[in-house]
């Protein structure tokens, strides 16, 4: 019984992380286009690592870690292009897209509490984990200072909606399956 509801949970996770990619990626186009007429870049900001999803996609996170990957491997990382590096940034961002709803699923069985803010919370730890901490200290992405404004909208609030919606799935399946 136990490793039956295992597998259900991870199941579950792999289903609110496709879920929660399909929202993010809605969310964020409407968002940057939102945030930059509230809020528009100034000249050059959206040049930086990591503030133009539209305009600069090698540019963005998983790109840039997917060009270091290939460099610590021996490879040249600056010399990807198009499809090739498009290819290994899905596959950098799949990785924790995926990975983190199936921690959520397994986690939030064991301890309720986990799902407190309906995934705000959760959207909300990884936005603050990965983009307003690691990813600036570490270069992968400009200063949160440097960025633009517009950054805030799109990049947080895209991670919110990635959180309820990983959220919505695993209580739907939850209150479907007992």
């Amino acid at each position: 019984m136990k490793t039956s509801r295992f597998v259900l949970d991870v199941a579950t996770g792999l289903l609110a992380g496709w879920v929660g990619l399909q929202a993010k990626g809605k969310a964020e186009s409407t968002l940057q286009g939102w945030g930059e007429k509230v809020f528009p870049p100034a000249p050059g900001q959206k040049e930086l690592p990591g503030a133009d999803p539209t305009g600069h996609g090698d540019r963005m996170p998983p790109s840039v870690l997917y060009r270091r990957l290939v460099d610590w491997r021996g490879g040249d990382g600056d010399a990807l292009e198009g499809d090739d590096l498009e290819a290994g940034a899905v596959w950098f961002h799949r990785a924790l897209a995926y990975g983190y709803p199936v921690a959520y699923s397994v986690i939030s069985r064991r301890i309720p509490l986990a799902r407190a803010g309906a995934g705000t919370l959760g959207g909300a730890a990884l936005f603050g984990a990965f983009h307003a901490t690691v990813l600036p200290v570490t270069g992968v992405q400009a200063s949160l200072s440097e960025l633009p404004k517009a950054w805030w909208v799109w990049e947080g609030g895209s991670h919110l909606v990635f959180g309820v919606a990983v959220d919505l799935v695993v209580g739907t399946v939850r209150r479907v399956t007992g």
